[in-house]
């Protein structure tokens, strides 16, 4: 029996996580016949995140270091299975999609499942105008930079689905919110085929970890760095 393992990177989102859990669709990936193990990284959360998630059968990891990126490191690290799907925490983003998301990996038709919120649909409030025409762009840099024919429509996209052959060949450096343009552009260096499905995405219920401006610029910077260092 395979194992998929559903990742959860989360910093103090008690308010969301047992929801996030909830939604996950265990009984559907156990009847496809997969071991289905939810993994949490907990980024030195300070609320009852660990408490929430523990009490609701996910195993915890307590990452190493801080920010976004940590997090994914000390997660692949400790992976032992055939998939791993990942979504922020902040329910923000269906884990029922995953369902979309699996058969494309199970087929051989991609390595990588990315969803896009820019081509799916957006909930009123869920993006400011500044952060959309912000991935608009962060997205067009990355298809001028890796101009490889994958085209991707929205590379800060925070669900993610892998094989076991690209988790175990990613070396991942970033240590921040940039991460995603990373795993992009090292996917895309290494050759594997990367595909994506049109998802929905949520309004947040707290307040966003994640600065337009600063944390736009180390995207651009880190898509710039990977494409000089291919």
């Amino acid at each position: 029996m395979d194992n998929i393992a559903i990742l959860l990177p989360a910093l103090d989102e008690a308010e969301t996580i047992g929801r996030v859990i909830g939604k996950i669709p265990k009984k559907e990936l156990t009847e496809l016949g997969y071991k289905v193990e939810i993994v949490v990284v907990d980024g030195h959360s300070k609320d009852m995140t660990c408490q929430i998630a523990s009490s609701l059968g996910a195993r915890l990891l307590k990452q190493k270091g801080i920010g976004k990126g940590n997090a994914l490191q000390t997660a692949f690290e400790d992976f032992d299975g055939r998939y791993l799907f990942m979504l922020d925490a902040d329910d923000t983003y269906d884990p029922k999609e995953i369902l979309r998301m699996l058969p494309p990996l199970e087929n051989g038709d991609f390595d990588v499942m990315m969803g896009s919120r820019l081509n799916g649909s957006i909930s009123t409030g869920a993006m400011s105008r500044l952060n959309f025409i912000g991935n608009v762009a962060l997205t067009q840099t990355a298809n001028i930079l890796f101009p490889n024919g994958h085209k991707v429509s929205d590379v800060c996209t925070g669900m993610w689905g892998f094989t076991d052959e690209v988790i175990h060949s990613l070396d991942l450096e970033s240590p921040s919110f940039d991460v995603e343009a990373e795993m992009y552009a090292k996917c895309v260096k290494s050759g594997f085929n990367v595909g994506e499905v049109n998802i929905a995405y949520g309004r947040r219920t707290n307040s966003n970890k994640l600065s337009a401006l600063k944390d736009g610029a180390k995207i651009w910077l880190r898509l710039l760095t990977e494409c000089i260092n291919q």
